[in-house]
């Protein structure tokens, strides 16, 4: 099992590698590079690109995992300190993920007043971007503290799922940094601490995915009559805006929604199907580390600025690579003229 471990460790580091290196050369890009991103919409780019950084580095601070046993999750940490400290920070770490959706959602409200309603977009342009960067915070705080509130350890759980982390790690429970969700008592009736935290957790994600899908849909159904009258330029400029949205919602669903629902809600529908769970689903925080090289990778592949701006450099240097060799063979044919 230790060997696993390792594994997920370093399939973490190379995530935070690759997120770090694509994030900064995103950001490069964006800030010296990029012409067409501007104003706040130029901000919300960085901060995201920023915000991705922050997420894998904090998953190789706070190391989470997580184990499915039958009708209990347990969400621990595998990192030697504090556990005080690291309970907190596998809880911020739930915080970050989920104000990074969060930070999509605000993205599509953002795209849509300002194709739609620009006079609005622009009354929280300067000191206003504060308030698209800052609500994020809310709906992450919220996630972050219900799993905080409602989700720590008794004896109860403990007991529980004692015997399955000594068998499968080789881990004591009281000596982990952990939180434990065990959804039914030993006689059938609702926990409803745990409750509390799926029924609050599954509201916020569904409504900011409310968010994502209506101003979608308005900006699929509409945009074209409402770009007809602007440049061919300016409207391909605003798709490739959309696509990158669609494409940034996509990724974080396959890869952090609808596995991280199947785990939550796997203790609370396990015993009604009467399915017996054993399974180390801590995998799934390592492919979360994934996320920030891809979606700064599909951006970068999608708005063609800065695919112009990244082979025009190439080209240049290629240029200057070509012009230095033209010179020293001038240079060395004119020294064998000389000598002759």
């Amino acid at each position: 099992m230790k060997t696993y471990f390792q594994y997920s460790s370093v399939f973490t580091k190379i995530g935070f590698g690759a997120g770090f290196i694509t994030n900064i050369f995103l950001i490069y890009l964006t800030v010296f590079h990029v012409k067409k991103i501007v104003g706040t919409y130029k901000t919300i780019v960085i901060s995201f690109a920023i915000m991705g950084i922050v997420f894998a580095g904090w998953e190789l601070v706070s190391r989470p995992f997580m184990h499915n046993y039958d009708k209990a999750l347990v969400y621990f940490s595998l990192a030697d300190g504090l556990p005080q400290f690291f309970q907190f920070s596998i809880a911020f770490y739930a915080m970050i993920y989920m104000s990074i959706l969060s930070f999509i959602a605000v993205q599509f409200v953002y795209r849509y007043l300002a194709l739609f309603h620009l006079k609005i977009a622009q009354k929280f342009d300067g000191n206003g971007v504060f308030g698209w960067l800052g609500y994020p915070i809310i709906p992450g705080m919220i996630y972050g503290s219900s799993f905080y509130l409602y989700c720590q350890p008794d004896a109860d759980s403990d007991d529980f799922v004692r015997q399955e982390m000594l068998s499968n790690y080789e881990l004591a429970i009281g000596e982990v940094p952990r939180f434990v969700i065990v959804s039914y008592n030993a006689d059938g009736t609702l926990r409803w601490k745990n409750m509390c935290f799926l029924v609050q957790g599954v509201a916020v994600i569904g409504l900011h995915y409310l968010v994502i899908i209506y101003f979608g849909l308005q900006m699929h159904f509409n945009m074209k009559s409402k770009l007809k009258d602007y440049s061919s330029t300016y409207r391909r400029l605003q798709n490739q805006f959309f696509r990158a949205l669609v494409v940034q919602t996509m990724a974080p669903t396959i890869m952090f929604v609808i596995p991280a629902g199947c785990i939550l809600l796997g203790p609370l529908f396990s015993p009604i199907f009467g399915i017996h769970l054993s399974l180390q689903t801590g995998w799934l925080c390592s492919v979360f580390s994934l996320y920030p090289p891809i979606d700064s990778i599909a951006f970068m592949m999608i708005v063609t600025e800065y695919k112009k701006v990244i082979k025009d450099s190439k080209l240049a240097k290629n240029r200057d690579f070509q012009t230095q060799n033209f010179s020293k063979i001038v240079i060395f044919r004119l020294k064998i003229c000389q000598e002759s």
